[in-house]
């Protein structure tokens, strides 16, 4: 899932990770809590806010499974009602993705 950058009109940037088709006109700011619109000029250079706590699906597993996966890949964290993975920066998915044998596409 990218990640896409929008700005408020003070100026902050947010960072929303969603799925390719369906990106948001506008999200909340994470400082001021004001409407923000996606930026394409910044798209790729946000360094601020990179190191966000996630939630991944798509890297995710079925609640069920928890236990197992705890086991298998030790010291990953699974969202218990969800079963989303925590990412906590792109070095760390990266890192996830390459335990699991996941190949990032271009």
């Amino acid at each position: 899932m990218p990640i896409y950058c929008y700005r408020c009109v003070d100026g902050h940037r947010t960072e929303d990770f969603t799925s390719i088709p369906e990106p948001r006109a506008t999200v909340d700011c994470e400082v001021c809590g004001k409407p923000a619109s996606r930026s394409y000029s910044d798209e790729c250079k946000n360094t601020d806010l990179v190191n966000r706590e996630r939630w991944s699906e798509s890297m995710g597993i079925n609640p069920d499974q928890i236990a197992e996966a705890m086991r298998t890949f030790p010291g990953s964290e699974y969202h218990p009602e969800t079963g989303a993975l925590k990412i906590t920066s792109r070095k760390h998915k990266l890192y996830e993705a390459k335990r699991r044998g996941y190949v990032e596409l271009d």
